[in-house]
């Protein structure tokens, strides 16, 4: 495939040196592959250097801040928008906000979500956030050379399947949550609840991939 046509959106945290170096790092490791990145804190509008000039147009703290966090709101939509795939660095303790924003609209658009993940730190039990995880297919990423065969094994699934589909993917998780409601508020058994549960999502969590030839499981899989 011709990686230089698609553009990948990084997403993660960029509040301190670390940070950025790993982001730094992600974006490297996709242009080295022939993807093109958008890296915000590199890419595109930073509010250290944009505020003092709009300072200097005799705006106020308050007005000047109100127009930078706007701009870099509709910028970053912008490019979302205009990416094909998101990588969320969910390194850290807890995921940036930011970059789960970004996440929710790239996957509500139905774009290529892959999450890097090579940080243990994590409030569910060592694993990822399953509302989180949910964006990616239930998979993860560890290394950053991996992140660039990931990103074509979806691009080629879009593209056979016809996937640029927010619909799909956003219908089957309605469907599938409002089943496990009315069970719920059914008051079925645990077992009937259980047994719900394993018709609902037991077949796809199974299924293995070309270069995932592993078990499966819902919350841990490894792309």
């Amino acid at each position: 495939m011709d990686r230089h046509l698609y553009k990948i959106y990084c997403a993660g945290p960029l509040f301190n040196p670390k940070e950025r170096e790993d982001m730094s790092s992600i974006a490297k490791a996709l242009e080295r592959a022939g993807y093109k990145v958008f890296l915000p804190h590199r890419d595109g509008l930073e509010l250290a250097k944009i505020l003092p000039v709009l300072r200097n147009q005799k705006l106020s703290a308050e007005d000047a801040s109100a127009i930078v966090n706007r701009a870099i709101f509709s910028l970053d939509v912008f490019e979302i928008m205009d990416s094909h795939g998101i990588v969320v660095n969910m390194n850290g303790r807890v995921p940036d906000e930011g970059a789960m924003v970004e996440a929710g609209i790239a996957w509500s658009h139905g774009k290529a979500l892959v999450i890097f993940n090579s940080d243990t730190r994590s409030l569910v039990q060592g694993n990822c956030n399953p509302l989180l995880l949910g964006l990616s297919n239930f998979e993860y990423v560890a290394e950053y050379e991996r992140l660039s065969s990931v990103f074509d094994r979806k691009f080629v699934e879009m593209k056979h399947n016809g996937l640029a589909n927010s619909s799909s993917l956003f219908d089957d998780a309605q469907t599938k949550g409002k089943a496990i409601r009315d069970s719920l508020l059914s008051k079925r058994s645990s077992s009937e609840l259980a047994l719900l549960l394993v018709n609902l999502f037991g077949e796809v969590i199974c299924q293995t991939s070309e270069d995932q030839k592993t078990n499966c499981s819902p919350v841990r899989t490894r792309a």
